[in-house]
């Protein structure tokens, strides 16, 4: 029971409690930021509290905290990125909602900005010590002390930069990123070789006297950037390559995917993709069949070998070609057509379907209601009750379907004119859980399954990027738990801040 001084109090206490007021319910409060009277437990209203506040206002220096923000991000080697953590800023408001209030938190890019104001401020202090410097200041790099150096530096264009990438044995597409970037920096490449080359042949002739006898043993050895230069021929073996090997990219890519919806990473993908490989591979391996050099036919052969031993091995769970089969969009019209050159694989894939089937035909089946659906608040009338609880009707539970139901055949023998358009066959199978509860049990249970292994790898790796050099004394369990809370997190499983 609420006890109100006055009539005043009273209306307060039924706003800011029940969000009620004289014209009705009001609208829900809004989430408040948190403020700094928040922290202290001050009234901005008095006087006295606002005096207080005023005095711990002005102890923040954001200057000073910029400072040793920059401080930290430089000497730590701290990701810009982090600044834009909603976790970090989340944490610092909580802190001091100053260094929200005052804009103190940066972007990444205001945070370049920083550091690279810092170090003009800083940059004249450091040139006077090297000034004072006993020795000579030696800097390897010449242009440095260049007369034309200011004409060179202004003369540059502001523009958008690539790196080249180098290939690694940890990444299985490092040596196809290597090749298409550096396909598409060819001309650069090849204009910083030939930079290189005049040097090299103008030092050669020098020491063969203009090739009048052979190199000397105690020569300079010839610069690999020279050595490896790359001609046209090369060049165009390297968009063969490019040519062959991206299809494997987007295939790895599309079945590494994240199959929350089961549409794509999804297992169903797998022998379509696998077959669509097999035939881009055998296209390649005709299409250089008459090469003078049999490198490229022969890597397409052996891709070929490869691909088909994996192809086989799917043999060994139905779960491949039953996906594929409980898909509404594919079923087994398109799967016998696709495969029509191959009775003897579909007279075995329908009998492996049909055992798998049998698997979930003797599990007992949960029918639960179907979950009210949100609707707006609005005023409703005795019949409106009426027709709502009538309704409800319709989502009791339905009598379990007999085991004998034979709800496979009673699905292949109906169809929708739209289920060729169906690209999530998990919301599909989850509006079917009433009318083929055992079925759709099945089907949900194969298009959860992911065709690789590729987010636990994620996990994984985040956990090595966890433990660097430095932090090498973090125990596993730690690890793991950290991992966990992170995925659980992102995945909108638990709500940490909550």
């Amino acid at each position: 029971m609420y006890d109100a001084a006055s009539t005043s109090q009273a209306n307060g206490h039924m706003e800011d409690v029940h969000r009620i007021n004289r014209g009705g319910k009001m609208s829900p409060r809004r989430k408040k930021q948190r403020t700094l009277f928040d922290m202290v437990g001050l009234d901005a209203r008095q006087g006295k509290d606002q005096a207080v506040m005023n005095a711990f206002i002005t102890s923040f220096d954001p200057l000073r905290f910029q400072r040793l923000l920059i401080r930290w991000v430089a000497c730590d080697n701290v990701p810009f990125n982090t600044l834009e953590s909603p976790y970090f800023r989340e944490l610092m408001e909580y802190a001091n909602s100053a260094i929200i209030e005052s804009g103190s938190l940066p972007t990444h890019n205001t945070m370049r900005e920083w550091i690279v104001r810092t170090f003009n401020r800083h940059k004249g202090v450091v040139t006077e010590l090297l000034g004072r410097s006993l020795s000579r200041i030696n800097v390897s790099f010449d242009v440095w002390t260049s007369r034309n150096i200011e004409n060179t530096a202004l003369g540059l264009e502001d523009r958008s930069t690539y790196d080249v990438i180098t290939d690694n044995a940890t990444r299985w597409n490092s040596s196809e990123a290597m090749m298409d970037r550096g396909y598409q920096l060819r001309n650069p490449l090849d204009s910083l070789v030939q930079a290189e080359v005049p040097e090299w042949d103008q030092y050669v002739a020098m020491r063969t006297e203009g090739g009048t006898r052979p190199m000397p043993k105690r020569s300079r050895k010839k610069p690999a950037i020279v050595d490896d230069k790359m001609s046209s021929e090369d060049w165009a073996v390297i968009a063969e390559y490019l040519a062959i090997l991206k299809p494997l990219k987007i295939a790895t890519k599309r079945l590494e995917g994240r199959p929350e919806e089961g549409k794509y990473g999804a297992i169903w993908e797998v022998l379509l993709t696998m077959e669509w490989l097999l035939q881009h591979l055998e296209d390649s391996k005709l299409q250089h069949e008459h090469d003078e050099e049999p490198y490229l036919r022969i890597g397409c052969n052996l891709g070929w070998m490869k691909l088909d031993k994996y192809y086989t091995l799917t043999e060994d769970s139905p779960v491949y070609l039953a996906a594929l089969v409980l898909h509404p969009a594919f079923r087994w019209p398109s799967v016998e057509s696709q495969w029509a050159d191959h009775p003897d694989w579909l007279e075995r894939g329908k009998i492996a379907v049909r055992e798998l089937l049998e698997e979930y035909r003797k599990l007992p089946v949960e029918q639960d209601t179907i979950p009210e659906q949100p609707t707006a608040a609005r005023k409703t009338t005795d019949l409106d009750d009426f027709m709502a609880s009538v309704r409800k009707l319709s989502t009791q539970r339905a009598p379990s379907a007999p085991p004998t139901r034979d709800e496979y055949a009673e699905w292949l023998s109906t169809s929708d004119p739209g289920d060729y358009l169906v690209d999530n066959p998990i919301q599909y199978w989850l509006l079917r859980r009433r009318q083929y509860p055992r079925l759709s049990r099945m089907a949900i249970d194969l298009f959860s399954v992911p065709a690789m292994s590729s987010e636990p790898e994620r996990i994984f790796s985040l956990a090595g990027q966890m433990v660097t050099p430095l932090r090498r004394q973090l125990q596993a369990d730690i690890v793991g738990a950290a991992r966990c809370i992170s995925s659980w997190e992102k995945s909108g499983a638990i709500e940490i801040s909550k």
